[in-house]
């Protein structure tokens, strides 16, 4: 099994599908810790949002970004909410 670099933070994030479902987070320890300031970001400085900048397994580079909400209709739409939407 290959060890992944220490130096660059690798995360996968897997999205619920269906509602009652773990949202699964596999990351390195960088990974872990570039997710975690983007956490404490968004917390110290709520008008903006925290950007963790990390790699996926084929070295492609995305943000994660955390978002302060206080409100319902700001975490609206659910992902697997169109499966219970009326046809």
């Amino acid at each position: 099994m290959s060890e992944l670099p220490k130096e660059y933070p690798f995360i996968h994030v897997y999205p619920q599908r269906k509602a009652n479902q773990p949202v699964i987070i596999k990351a390195n320890t960088e990974g872990l810790c570039v997710l975690l300031n983007a956490i404490v970001n968004a917390l110290a400085y709520q008008e903006t949002n925290g950007i963790a900048e990390v790699f996926c397994g084929d070295a492609e580079c995305y943000q994660v970004l955390i978002q302060h909400t206080s409100t319902h209709e700001q975490l609206a739409p659910l992902p697997y909410q169109k499966e219970h939407e009326p046809k």
